[in-house]
Order: C-alpha cells, then structure tokens, then sequence
C-alpha cells in the first residue's frame, strides 16, 4: 500500500515539475548570436561587448543587459513576467548601427557576418522575429525596385540625362509608380497579421510615407481588439490622434511625470476640464502667461471634481524646472506641475504638435479639444463661459 502511495506520490511529483519546467521555458527569452567578423568600422578596435537595449516610455534607449562576446558567439536570457507585451529591443555596440530584436518566450538565433554592418544581420526563431524579417525583405525589394528603375534609365537615356528636369520627372514617376505595388503588399501584409503587437508598430512607422490622413483611423479599426493595451496600439493610437487633432476630436493620452515623482496621464483627469499649458523657465511670453493661469487657479483650482490646472515644462535640467516653479509661486495646492526633461524631444509635446510655447490646450470632460489658440484674458474669459456652463467648439487660429 504504501509503495503505491510512494509511487503515486512521484509520478504526481514528476508530473508537477514537467508543468513547471514548461511553463517557465514559456516566460523565458534566449537571444543565441554568432559575429563571423567582429572588427568594427569605425574604431581600430574589435567588438568585445554587446548590449541589450530597450525603450524607455518617453522613447529614450537605455541598456537593459550586456554579454562579453567569447570566440564569436554571445547569449542573452531574459525572464518575462507570464503575458507581458512582446517589447522591440536593439543589440547595441556597434559603431555602425543597431540590430533590431523583438524579445519574447522561445530561443532567438542571431546570425551577424560582420560587426562593421549589423545591418545585415539575420534575427530568427519566433514568431514576431520571423515576421519582421518578412516584412523588412518587402521594404528591401521597395527599395530595389527604385534602384532597378534607375538603372534602366540609365541605360536607356544615359547619366546626363538624368540630370535635366526631364529626367528628374521621368525618374520620380517611374519610382512612384513602382512603389505603389510594394506598398499594397506591405499593407496587405500588416492586415493578414492584424492581431500581433509588432503590427501597430509597423503601421506607426508606415504614418506620412504609406499611410495617407485618411486611412489611418480604418487601419486603427481594423487592429485585432485584443492589442487594445499593448503599448504599440496606444502609441499608433495616439499618434494617429495627434496627426488628426483639431477642435472637437480626442486629444492624445500623454505621460505627466509629476513634481513630487509620482507619475500620472492626461487620460486620468477624465471628467473635468483641463487647462494644460507647455511652457518652459527661459521662456518670456510663458512667464506673461502665468498671471492668467493664477487667475484661473485662484477662481477654479478647488473645484478638484470640475476642473484641473496643468503645467507642463520644457525645461531640460530639474533644478531649473523646479525652481521656476517655486520663483514664480506657482507651487500651488490643486496646480498640476509635469515635465520628462526632455526639452522638445518631450514624446508629449511631439505628439500635441507643440512647436512653439506657451501653448495651452483647453480640453473638454469627455478628452476632447475645445482649444489650443487662446492665451491670456481672453484664455480667462473662455474658461469662465465653460464653467458657467456656457460649452461651445470655436475654431481659432491653428484650429482653422
């Protein structure tokens, strides 16, 4: 009896270690590479470290791991939390370039002939690794086919040519009218394949070169709803957004790195209206604006349930931020102060247009612009009208 027990008791044991064993191959990552030729382009050096690199979410790289490189091969193994988003990672090192990997569960083989042009560099293994080989080989022949038409002009009406205005148009027809294939293949392509994570980020790249203002939103639609929270459908979500943005629409959901540390978006302040002003401490007409905006603080800052204040720097340098904020006595109770130091590399104001400061943003309860034009008393009158309950979309100035 008891060594049918004994023996249950393993066979249960063995069987549980198995599940185990399994389910952590399924949350792990391992990067296998190989460099044939490891001497750099431009260092008279040879490649001795290869880092793994990531994104941070204002879009900065930043080195996530690194391997020594020993007799030509490397590896990498990263555990991932179970269904945690399949995240584009780059090889760095090189002096020439960066190669592109996409980390998730399973083994990843990287085939790198020379360190000098990891460009040419093969990533396979995955699903997602697999499938961005494919579609870069259609990019590649988008470009081929452009060189191939040069060549047949060349040899059909010579080099000089060329260089007339004929030439010119000649050149830039054929090329455009080559291009029109390869892009309905590298549409088609994105479409077939709609409910993986590197799909929206294909479709981001593809805004203002393949993809017209148009169409954006049907191939937002047509996304598989189940990448609705991976960080490369909000992010084509937003950017189609902001390319898209004029009174009445939804304004793009940005990070707020807040004053104290803390972090929050603009989507949390759902509900109220929001006055959100890009500014920055070397900025005059900003610090011209900052009266006004007391004004709406002193008048509507406690109405924390209706109405919000934010304060958005494009300073670079914390210090500076900061002490504006308090030079100015503009750390105030229910005044909302944010800023990623990033000056106007900021994803924030890249994503609202911001292109000149101050701009101010006035925003409805729903997330929709009423405003981005108004400054000063008239700022003051607005937001007035709007919390006597008077809401009206006017178009001004930029929002013509």
């Amino acid at each position: 009896m008891f060594r049918n027990m004994s023996y249950k008791f393993i066979h249960s044991l063995i069987i549980a270690l198995l599940c185990i064993s399994v389910a952590s191959a399924q949350d792990v990552c391992h990067i296998k590479g190989t460099i044939h030729n490891d001497s750099l382009r431009y260092e008279n050096q040879k490649l001795s470290t290869i880092y793994l690199s990531g994104f941070d979410e204002y879009d900065r790289i930043v080195v996530k791991d690194s391997v020594k490189i020993k007799d030509g091969k490397f590896e990498f193994v990263q555990k991932m939390a179970p269904g945690s988003p399949i995240m584009l990672y780059l090889l760095t090192g090189f002096d020439n370039g960066q190669v592109p990997v996409f980390v998730e569960p399973g083994t990843i083989t990287i085939n790198i002939p020379k360190a000098a042009y990891p460009g040419s560099s093969k990533v396979s293994g995955t699903k997602n690794n697999d499938l961005y080989r494919e579609y870069k080989a259609i990019s590649d022949r988008c470009v081929q086919v452009q060189k191939d038409s040069l060549e047949v002009l060349k040899k059909t009406r010579g080099e000089k040519w060329l260089d007339t205005p004929e030439g010119q148009e000649a050149w830039m027809r054929i090329g455009a009218e080559a291009l029109i294939q390869c892009d309905a293949e590298r549409l088609e392509f994105i479409l077939r394949h709609n409910d993986l994570p590197l799909i929206p980020l294909m479709l981001e790249r593809e805004i203002g070169h393949t993809l017209a203002n148009e169409t954006e939103e049907q191939f937002l639609s047509a996304l598989d709803p189940s990448l609705a929270s991976h960080p490369y459908y909000r992010s084509f979500k937003n950017s189609v957004k902001a390319r898209n943005l004029k009174v009445g629409g939804e304004v793009p959901d940005i990070t707020l790195p807040l004053l104290d540390g803390g972090k929050k978006y603009l989507s949390d302040y759902r509900g109220r209206y929001v006055v959100l002003d890009f500014w920055a401490s070397w900025c005059g007409p900003c610090l011209k604006e900052i009266p006004h905006l007391m004004e709406l603080h002193n008048e509507f800052g406690a109405m924390t349930d209706k109405f919000t204040l934010i304060s958005f720097s494009l300073d670079d340098k914390e210090k500076t931020w900061k002490g504006a904020v308090s030079s100015k006595e503009i750390d105030k109770k229910h005044w909302t102060h944010a800023s990623d130091l990033l000056a106007w590399g900021s994803p924030a104001a890249r994503m609202l247009g911001v292109k000149a400061i101050p701009m101010i943003f006035l925003i409805d309860p729903e997330g929709k612009l009423i405003s981005s034009s108004l400054r000063g008393e008239e700022l003051v009158r607005r937001v007035r009208q709007i919390m006597s309950g008077d809401l009206y979309y006017q178009s001004s100035g930029s929002e013509d």
